[in-house]
C-alpha cells in the first residue's frame, strides 16, 4: 500500500507542477525551487520529487541542467512551414537557392559519417530503397533510389531544417545487373529530376502529410534540439504521375517546437505575418 501511494504521489505532484507552469506560477527561464525545499513543501520524498520533474521534462515543461538546477523551458516563436504551395519547387535542386526564403545551408555534426558514405550536401547518391522509404514509393525493398539531402538554418532564428528526397532511380538512370555486379549510368541531372519527370509522366499531382514523432540517433544535434521532450515534425511531399503511381518524395525534418505546419488555403498572402518560414 504505501508503494502504490508513493507511486500515486509522484504524478499527483506533478500535476500540480505542471499547473503551476501552465498557469505562469513559474515564468518561463525561471528555477523551481530544489528538490529539498520541494520535497518538504510536498511532505515527499526527494526521489519522489525527482520523477515528477523527470515527467515534466519529457514533457517539454521543464528542462534540467546539471548542476545548476531545473528551470522552466520558454517556448520559442514558432515558423510557419506553408503546404500545398502551387510552385512545387525541387527544394534539393544544386540550382535552388535557399536565401530568397531566408535560409542558409549548414553543416552538421554528422557530416563526417555521411562523407564515408560519399554523399556531400546536394550530391546524388544511388542507393536502395528499404522499410517506409520503399513503402511510401511502393516499390520492393531493395529497390534503387537517388538520395538528396541538405540542411538548412533559419537566418534569423537559427533554426534548423533537414530536407531529405528519394527519386526512383530507374526513372532518371539506366540500371544493368544485380547485386554488387549493378552498373548504373545516369541520363539525367539533379537540377532537372523534376522537368524530366513532368515531360514524361505529367501533369504531375502532389500529395502533402504532416506528422510527429521522437527523433532519434544524431537528430537531436544535428537540428539543435533540446535533447528531451521535442518531438520531430515530419512533412512529407509526395509526387505522383498523371496515373497515380509515387515518383519521389521530399521529407522536412524540424524541431516540434520551432515549427509548426499551415495550409496555403489557410494563408493567402506569401508572407502572412511575416511568419512564413519555407513554402512547399
Amino acid at each position: 500500500m504505501a508503494e502504490e501511494k508513493e507511486a500515486a504521489r509522484w504524478r499527483i505532484i506533478a500535476d500540480l507542477l505542471r499547473n503551476d507552469v501552465l498557469e505562469d506560477h513559474y515564468q518561463p527561464g525561471q528555477a523551481l525551487p530544489g528538490e529539498a525545499f520541494l520535497a518538504s513543501e510536498y511532505a515527499t520524498s526527494r526521489p519522489t520529487i525527482r520523477k515528477a520533474i523527470a515527467q515534466l521534462a519529457g514533457e517539454g515543461l521543464l528542462t534540467v541542467a546539471h548542476g545548476r538546477g531545473t528551470f522552466v523551458r520558454p517556448t520559442p516563436d514558432r515558423r510557419l512551414i506553408l503546404t500545398g504551395w502551387p510552385d512545387h519547387e525541387d527544394l534539393l535542386n544544386p540550382a535552388y537557392d535557399p536565401a530568397k526564403q531566408g535560409w542558409e545551408h549548414v553543416t552538421v555534426p554528422s557530416e563526417a559519417e555521411r562523407a564515408q558514405s560519399k554523399v556531400t550536401p546536394n550530391s546524388a547518391l544511388f542507393m536502395t530503397a528499404e522499410g517506409s522509404r520503399a513503402d511510401i514509393l511502393a516499390v520492393r525493398r531493395g529497390t534503387m533510389v537517388v538520395y538528396r539531402y541538405a540542411y538548412w538554418q533559419h537566418t534569423k532564428t537559427r533554426a534548423r531544417i533537414h530536407l531529405s528526397s528519394y527519386v526512383l532511380a530507374d526513372q532518371v538512370a539506366t540500371i544493368r545487373g544485380e547485386g554488387s555486379g549493378r552498373e548504373i549510368e545516369s541520363h539525367v541531372e539533379p537540377e532537372d529530376y523534376y522537368a524530366h519527370l513532368e515531360r514524361q509522366h505529367g501533369p504531375l499531382r502532389w500529395t502533402t502529410s504532416v506528422h510527429a514523432r521522437m527523433p532519434y540517433g544524431e537528430t537531436y544535434e544535428d537540428l539543435g534540439m533540446e535533447p528531451i521532450g521535442t518531438p520531430l515534425l515530419v512533412v512529407r511531399r509526395v509526387m505522383l504521375s498523371q496515373h497515380g503511381r509515387p515518383l519521389e518524395f521530399t521529407e522536412i525534418e524540424a524541431p516540434g517546437d520551432r515549427f509548426e505546419a499551415a495550409s496555403v488555403s489557410d494563408h493567402h498572402t506569401a508572407e502572412p505575418g511575416g511568419l512564413a518560414a519555407l513554402r512547399v
